[in-house]
Protein backbone atom coordinates (compact mmCIF):
# COMPACT_ATOMS: atom_id res chain seq x y z
CA UNK A 1 0.00 0.00 0.00
CA UNK A 2 0.98 3.41 -1.33
CA UNK A 3 1.69 5.88 1.88
CA UNK A 4 -0.72 9.03 1.29
CA UNK A 5 0.19 12.27 1.46
CA UNK A 6 -1.01 12.92 4.47
CA UNK A 7 1.30 10.14 5.65
CA UNK A 8 4.48 11.57 3.90
CA UNK A 9 4.20 14.96 5.25
CA UNK A 10 3.55 14.15 8.79
CA UNK A 11 6.78 12.31 8.12
CA UNK A 12 8.70 15.35 6.93
CA UNK A 13 7.63 17.22 9.79
CA UNK A 14 8.93 14.66 12.23
CA UNK A 15 12.06 14.60 10.39
CA UNK A 16 12.67 18.11 10.30
CA UNK A 17 11.45 18.53 14.08
CA UNK A 18 14.12 15.97 15.03
CA UNK A 19 16.50 17.61 13.35
CA UNK A 20 15.77 20.52 14.33
CA UNK A 21 16.53 19.64 17.85
CA UNK A 22 19.74 18.19 17.10
CA UNK A 23 21.09 21.57 15.82
CA UNK A 24 19.97 23.67 18.75
CA UNK A 25 22.12 20.85 21.12
CA UNK A 26 25.03 21.47 18.80
CA UNK A 27 24.09 25.50 19.41
CA UNK A 28 24.25 25.44 22.87
CA UNK A 29 27.58 23.13 23.04
CA UNK A 30 29.46 25.63 20.79
CA UNK A 31 27.62 28.59 22.56
CA UNK A 32 29.64 26.47 25.88
CA UNK A 33 32.30 26.44 24.52
CA UNK A 34 32.76 29.71 23.22
CA UNK A 35 31.97 30.98 27.11
CA UNK A 36 34.21 28.56 28.15
CA UNK A 37 37.37 30.09 25.91
CA UNK A 38 36.10 34.09 26.77
CA UNK A 39 36.37 33.30 30.86
CA UNK A 40 39.65 31.50 30.23
CA UNK A 41 41.26 34.05 27.91
CA UNK A 42 39.97 36.96 30.89
CA UNK A 43 41.54 34.69 33.41
CA UNK A 44 44.80 34.62 31.87
CA UNK A 45 45.04 38.12 30.78
CA UNK A 46 44.16 39.29 34.32
CA UNK A 47 46.56 36.65 35.94
CA UNK A 48 49.81 38.04 33.62
CA UNK A 49 48.24 42.02 34.79
CA UNK A 50 48.05 40.65 38.24
CA UNK A 51 51.65 39.10 37.92
CA UNK A 52 53.32 42.53 36.44
CA UNK A 53 51.64 44.59 39.02
CA UNK A 54 53.02 41.76 41.68
CA UNK A 55 56.76 41.90 40.32
CA UNK A 56 56.41 45.74 39.58
CA UNK A 57 55.88 46.23 43.59
CA UNK A 58 58.53 43.67 44.81
CA UNK A 59 61.45 45.42 42.64
CA UNK A 60 60.01 48.85 43.44
CA UNK A 61 60.40 47.51 47.65
CA UNK A 62 63.95 46.15 46.38
CA UNK A 63 65.21 49.14 45.34
CA UNK A 64 63.70 51.25 48.10
CA UNK A 65 65.46 49.01 50.76
CA UNK A 66 68.66 49.27 49.28
CA UNK A 67 68.68 52.78 49.28
CA UNK A 68 67.24 52.65 53.07
CA UNK A 69 69.91 49.86 53.41
CA UNK A 70 73.03 52.40 51.97
CA UNK A 71 72.12 55.17 54.54
CA UNK A 72 71.38 52.88 57.40
CA UNK A 73 75.34 51.74 56.62
CA UNK A 74 76.53 55.83 56.18
CA UNK A 75 74.69 56.40 59.32
CA UNK A 76 76.10 53.26 61.11
CA UNK A 77 79.66 54.53 59.68
CA UNK A 78 79.11 57.99 61.31
CA UNK A 79 77.63 56.31 64.41
CA UNK A 80 80.97 53.92 64.91
CA UNK A 81 83.12 56.97 64.01
CA UNK A 82 81.48 58.68 66.83
CA UNK A 83 81.68 55.71 69.27
CA UNK A 84 85.23 55.86 68.72
CA UNK A 85 85.90 59.57 69.17
CA UNK A 86 83.86 59.41 72.79
CA UNK A 87 85.72 56.62 73.86
CA UNK A 88 89.52 58.01 72.37
CA UNK A 89 88.34 61.33 74.84
CA UNK A 90 86.87 59.51 77.50
CA UNK A 91 83.63 60.59 77.32
CA UNK A 92 80.59 58.76 77.69
CA UNK A 93 77.87 59.13 74.99
CA UNK A 94 74.17 59.75 76.15
CA UNK A 95 72.52 56.32 75.48
CA UNK A 96 69.84 57.11 73.26
CA UNK A 97 72.37 57.32 70.79
CA UNK A 98 74.27 53.96 71.51
CA UNK A 99 70.57 52.57 71.28
CA UNK A 100 70.33 54.36 67.87
CA UNK A 101 74.04 52.75 66.56
CA UNK A 102 72.87 49.67 67.98
CA UNK A 103 69.63 49.43 66.19
CA UNK A 104 71.25 50.94 62.75
CA UNK A 105 72.96 47.71 62.81
CA UNK A 106 70.13 45.58 63.42
CA UNK A 107 67.93 47.38 60.49
CA UNK A 108 71.05 46.64 58.34
CA UNK A 109 70.45 42.77 58.94
CA UNK A 110 67.04 43.16 58.92
CA UNK A 111 66.25 44.42 55.69
CA UNK A 112 69.01 42.51 54.23
CA UNK A 113 67.11 39.62 54.91
CA UNK A 114 64.06 40.65 53.61
CA UNK A 115 65.49 41.97 50.77
CA UNK A 116 66.95 38.79 49.61
CA UNK A 117 63.08 37.18 50.48
CA UNK A 118 61.79 39.76 48.06
CA UNK A 119 64.61 38.33 45.39
CA UNK A 120 63.50 34.76 45.80
CA UNK A 121 59.87 35.78 45.47
CA UNK A 122 61.11 37.95 42.29
CA UNK A 123 62.64 34.69 40.96
CA UNK A 124 59.63 32.68 41.04
CA UNK A 125 58.50 34.39 38.33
Amino acid sequence: MKPTQEQILSALNKLIRENKTELKTEKVELGAIDDFEKLFNKSIDASVKIGTTFIDAVSKAQSKYKVNISDMEKALKIGTEIKKQAKELGVDLPKAVINKIDSAEANIKEEKGIVSQLQKLYNLF
